[in-house]
């Protein structure tokens, strides 16, 4: 059986078990999660997850990592909380000394990191507690709040429902044109006939679902939007940027990169700068859902980006990963989210489960590289 072929199984397979798995989830809810409403819920809840594990994806291609981005959320949406309720700024100032404030605490981490030379647990781990106590000291514990309308709107506001069909749609053609274009300009380097049915059909099917979620409720959330475009602003960088390509030949050989005259400490210093970027983006995201910024918010957030981006198949030896394997991995991470939580399964008890889950997504990384390992070997 040639690489095509096997790749398309693989493809299908997953999906195959990928519509089992949300199948027997609508079961266990009593059909209750399959509803369109409960969906598009899903997709909100999902975006400032997607956000941060977009550019946390890129630091463990690079064989880092970052345990701060809760923190980091946290402490930028104390901050805009804090500018527009306390102070009484404008929104549109607001949110950009947020992202401001966001990158400045990416900066930290790359400096040490990246400059310095320190080990990215032990100064992400030290930065979370920084970034969460300096919003402890700022706000006493207490939740700032409310936010007015016009800033929750970014979180809570649709686009109706008729028009995110259009938008949809428009995709879907943006994507088939892009995929055909290349399937004649590269031929058998792009892949084979089947190949591009496979990807067309693939699009075709989530097109459908989107159409009946978004039409049949209040069209596509403000906050899914955001956080599609910051995945599809992370897919560029990773795979149509010298930037990203350096990322992933520092994931593969970190020796021999620098050989090859790559500023290693310049990329990750500007890894961790993409980071604080979403420390920012995301602040202000969960500010704006929460309509303001509680103590507890970005709790775990890390650990939650950690997880999905390993659920999602990237590598936590460094070097593989892609931005559409960290979305499925969100998807899944937060429908299991909203199925427990739909099943009244106690929060204390939802972490020993998502514990388990990553426990078994590390090690099943962990088992196929070995494998990877043993076949190139056998090869040879």
């Amino acid at each position: 059986m040639d690489k095509t072929k096997k790749h398309i199984i693989k493809r299908a397979a997953t999906c195959i078990a990928l519509i089992l798995m949300f199948c027997l989830f609508n079961q266990l809810t009593n059909h209750a999660f399959f509803s369109q409403r409960n969906l598009t819920m899903l997709l909100k809840q999902a975006s400032v997850l997607m956000i941060l594990t977009s550019s946390l994806m890129l630091l463990l291609i690079e064989t880092n990592i970052d345990l701060s981005g809760g923190a980091g959320v946290y402490l930028s949406g104390v901050i805009c909380a804090l500018l527009i309720v306390k102070a009484g700024w404008g929104i549109v100032p607001a949110i950009a000394v947020t992202i401001v404030v966001g990158v400045l605490m990416g900066a930290l981490n790359g400096f040490f990191i990246g400059k310095v030379g320190l080990p990215a647990f032990i100064v992400t781990l030290a930065a979370q507690q920084i970034f969460r106590g300096t919003g402890y000291v700022m706000t006493d514990c207490a939740t700032i709040g409310p936010m007015p309308k016009g800033f929750t709107a970014i979180s809570e506001s649709f686009i109706p429902p008729m028009v995110s069909v259009i938008v949809i749609v428009v995709i879907f053609a943006v994507f088939a044109f892009v995929n055909l274009r290349n399937y004649k300009k590269m031929g058998k380097y792009y892949g084979t006939k089947g190949h591009l049915i496979e990807n067309l059909l693939l699009a075709v099917i989530v097109g459908v679902v989107a159409v009946w979620v978004f039409y049949g409720y209040k069209g596509i959330p403000m906050a899914a939007v955001i956080a599609s475009l910051i995945a599809f602003m992370s897919y560029i960088i990773s795979t149509k940027t010298a930037f990203g390509r350096k990322i992933f030949l520092i994931g593969g050989n970190k020796e021999a990169s620098r050989l090859a005259g790559i500023n290693l400490e310049g990329i990750v210093f500007r890894s961790y700068l993409y980071e604080g970027l979403m420390y920012g983006i995301g602040g202000i995201v969960l500010t704006a859902r929460l309509g303001g910024a509680a103590s507890t918010g970005g709790n775990l957030l890390e650990l939650d980006a950690v997880a999905a981006a390993c659920i999602g198949g990237v590598s936590m030896s460094g070097g593989a990963g892609s931005i559409t394997g960290c979305v499925s991995g969100v998807l899944i991470l937060t429908a299991i989210d909203n199925v427990m939580s739909l099943m009244n399964i106690s929060s204390y008890l939802q972490m020993v489960i998502k514990g388990i889950i990553l426990l078994f997504a590390v090690c099943l990384d962990l088992y196929t590289n070995k494998a990877k390992f043993k076949f190139k070997l056998k090869n040879k």
